[in-house]
């Protein structure tokens, strides 16, 4: 059983009750389930599996949780086979990889997934055919809590081999069960100056006990960064008030504003989650999402703790806060973030980005966290060392920008709109940005030397590149108007 950190203490009652902290073993090769005794929340002995194996096509392994009924796909279908809280992500590199999952009933295991660039093909299609290609995958059954709500069933399923920046269309069940046709799109090839995109969002946790009644941040976010079209997502955490409550999840998935749905839109654009404490890594969130699996030592949930991706001319680094430990801030995630932006090559790719959760540069009231001086302490010598871009995190709900920052604490050159000054191609200084505010009750912004912009409003982001030119610009979410902007060039 895990340990947990004391931002952490307030689900530990809830995490302990279902083992879903546990670190998850290795699996075996070929997708054969592997069996595991485990305690189940009344205390009785029960047994779980996780699958390890390779995707057809694929260069990576996948492994996943240790969940009550793990498998690879079969042609089996229950009584309601519908999908619903179809999304996408990326495990691996995303100018020529998908990972699509979705929820069915708890005895449907058909998990595949057909694919083409044709819409009509992948529409008439119950199999693979010329044009479409049938990919399976694998599911998982977990328990739902409160107890009572039964189990979960996730269907994930991994395709490689396509095309850069190229629309593919799929569905996803089994033979004689498909879903409705959606589209994605692959990144462009590795080191593009072409122009693309992203969004920002964080802390959607918009069903606490203090939240105030009709606040439909979360879709409504969606929904504005559906109509700006970006290319896809980066959140910043905490993405429910109870990681272990399926409840929260699905209404997390099944947000609407109007005649916009957030689970239709996540099934079209790609969403790469961060840890918060409150997603704290339970099953829910390992379950339901899918990031890169390159384990390193030290790292927990199977490779899916912290992470790296490039998307264009930029590289994101997706850092987990919310260790078991102080120790792995510092000691394992640290030097896995040394090794990592070590291999940046700056000159194909001028930008970097770093996601997390708690903020290493904040002031507030009302509650409002303080900075996590233990990140701070750890990662910015290594965020200054290789001239890190930008840190985006959340944890204060609330909209805040810093000035460029290079040495703890210490605010350097800039513009008067707070852009950096720019020599032989680096930015002079980090900024540091909360974006919190996706449906979390507030907390009172407060004024500190390092901090330039803020504001206690419902906040989402965009980032739009192109080249070594980037614009960024944060939103009132409710009025959609503009709240803080800034353009630089290296």
């Amino acid at each position: 059983m895990r340990t947990f950190t004391p931002a952490s203490l307030c689900l530990l009652s809830v995490i302990a009750a279902t083992g879903c902290g546990d670190p998850t073993p290795s699996g075996t090769d070929g997708g054969t389930p592997a069996n595991d005794a485990a305690a189940t929340p009344d205390g009785s002995s029960s047994t779980t599996t996780h699958v390890t194996y390779t995707p057809t096509g694929c260069s990576y392994e996948v492994r996943s949780p240790t969940v009550i009924d793990a498998q690879m796909s079969s042609d089996v279908f229950g009584a309601s086979p519908t999908a619903d809280h179809v999304h996408v992500s990326w495990s691996a590199e995303t100018s020529s990889t998908m990972t699509i999952l979705w929820r069915s009933d708890a005895d449907t295991l058909a998990s595949s997934v057909l694919i083409g660039t044709n819409e009509a093909a992948v529409m008439a299609a119950d199999g693979a055919t010329t044009g479409v290609t049938r990919q399976d995958g694998h599911t998982l059954l977990y328990s739902s809590i409160p107890s009572g709500t039964g189990a979960e069933r996730v269907h994930e399923v991994h395709v490689c081999g396509l095309s850069a920046d190229t629309t593919y269309h799929y569905r996803v069940g089994g033979p004689g069960h498909w879903s409705t046709v959606f589209d994605f799109s692959t990144g462009p090839v590795s080191g593009s100056s072409a122009p693309w995109s992203f969004g920002v969002t964080g802390d959607s946790r918009g069903d606490g006990p203090t939240t105030a009644p009709g606040d439909n941040a979360w879709a409504i976010e969606q929904h504005h960064l559906g109509d700006r079209a970006v290319d896809f997502e980066v959140f910043t955490g905490d993405g429910v008030f109870v990681g272990t409550s399926q409840p929260l999840w699905n209404t997390w998935f099944e947000g609407t504003d109007g005649a916009f749905s957030v689970q239709d839109y996540l099934a079209h654009h790609p969403l790469m989650m961060s840890n918060g404490n409150h997603d704290l890594l339970t099953i829910n969130y390992l379950a339901q999402f899918a990031m890169p699996q390159e384990a390193s030592m030290g790292e927990l949930a199977d490779g899916e703790e912290w992470y790296s991706f490039d998307y264009a001319n930029a590289h994101f680094v997706v850092l987990n806060d919310t260790t078991t430990s102080a120790g792995t801030i510092a000691g394992a995630e640290a030097s896995w973030l040394e090794a990592d932006l070590s291999a940046v090559n700056r000159a194909t790719t001028p930008w970097i980005f770093v996601v997390h959760h708690q903020t290493l540069y904040t002031c507030g009231t009302g509650g409002a966290h303080a900075p996590n001086m233990v990140a701070r302490n750890a990662w910015q010598p290594i965020f200054d060392a290789h001239q890190v871009d930008f840190v985006l995190a959340g944890h204060n709900h609330f909209y805040q920008r810093s000035y460029p920052i290079r040495g703890i604490g210490t605010v350097v050159a800039h513009d008067a709109t707070g852009a950096p000054t720019i020599s032989s191609g680096m930015a002079s200084g980090t900024m540091y940005v909360v974006a919190g505010g996706a449906g979390a009750p507030f907390y009172g912004v407060a004024s500190c030397p390092e901090i330039q912009v803020g504001m206690a409003v419902r906040n989402y982001m965009t980032f739009e590149i192109a080249g070594r030119t980037l614009s960024m610009t944060a939103y009132d979410a409710l009025t959609n108007t503009v709240i803080d902007t800034l353009t630089y060039t290296k």
